[in-house]
């Protein structure tokens, strides 16, 4: 009974964390594209140049090939810095528990297995003969 549980809980587990990191995607994608039509709009830089200047301001790379001339895009990109890059932390830390996750149970269920089989050798060796 306690192991149908925990099968239970582990499917639930796995389940949230797969619809949190789907929550994070598109989450992170809405906001990469909305701050690329605020810096399209704002700065008159084509759609792909000011999508390129989100990522790397968000991944904090800035590489200085783009940066905000106009008085609002300035303003615009502190608080969308503050809040990008807190958002791509939570985005990549969400991805990598669902990688460790993944790599865990592969693990766990690799040692279930061995220890299983080491249980099996030991019961066959050393059982008693059968009373006929």
């Amino acid at each position: 009974m306690k192991t149908n549980n925990l099968v239970r809980e582990s499917k639930k587990h796995k389940l949230n964390l797969i619809r949190g990191l789907s929550s994070a995607i598109v989450i992170f994608l809405i906001f990469l594209t909305l701050g690329a039509f605020v810096y399209s709009a704002v700065e008159k830089w084509d759609y792909l140049d000011s999508l390129y200047f989100t990522v790397i301001t968000v991944t904090t790379v800035g590489y200085g090939d783009f940066f905000p001339q106009t008085p609002v895009g300035k303003i615009f990109t502190m608080f969308f810095s503050f809040f990008g890059i807190a958002m791509a932390f939570y985005f990549f830390s969400i991805i990598g528990k669902y990688v460790f996750r993944k790599a865990f149970e592969k693990k766990l269920k690799e040692h279930h297995e061995k220890l299983i089989e080491h249980i099996k050798s030991h019961v066959n060796k050393n059982s008693f003969p059968k009373k006929k």
